[in-house]
């Protein structure tokens, strides 16, 4: 069996997280340095924008690999509102670590049904 890779897993995590959050309107993938993010067991990082969400701030969850679900890196999701979004973008919300704002994984197309 050949495992995907770091970035086919994080379009499979942002996927199934559209699905199952109603409130998600956008997920961001969060980078850090480039030797980290080169690294194997440096985790998958999200950020997912939540309008159902509560304003808590920056606080990054982790998880371990759920590999029965064909994740096999760890991850991180860092959930905000819409306007702590704002405030991240504008710089007055720092992300930790040093990471900043990656590229936006746009939400699955819906299959049409027969």
């Amino acid at each position: 069996m050949q495992l995907s890779t770091k970035q086919q897993e994080t379009r499979k995590l942002a996927d199934a997280h559209y699905r199952v959050e109603q409130g998600i309107t956008h997920i961001f993938r969060i980078t850090g340095a480039a030797d980290a993010e080169s690294r194997p067991e440096e985790p998958i990082k999200l950020l997912e924008v939540n309008r159902h969400t509560i304003p808590t701030g920056i606080m990054p969850l982790h998880f371990g690999p759920a590999p029965a679900h064909g994740i096999h890196f760890p991850s991180i999701i860092i959930e905000v509102t819409p306007a702590e979004f704002q405030r991240i973008k504008r710089r007055e919300l720092p992300l930790p670590n040093g990471w900043t704002l990656g590229d936006l994984l746009p939400k699955p197309r819906r299959k049409l049904r027969p």
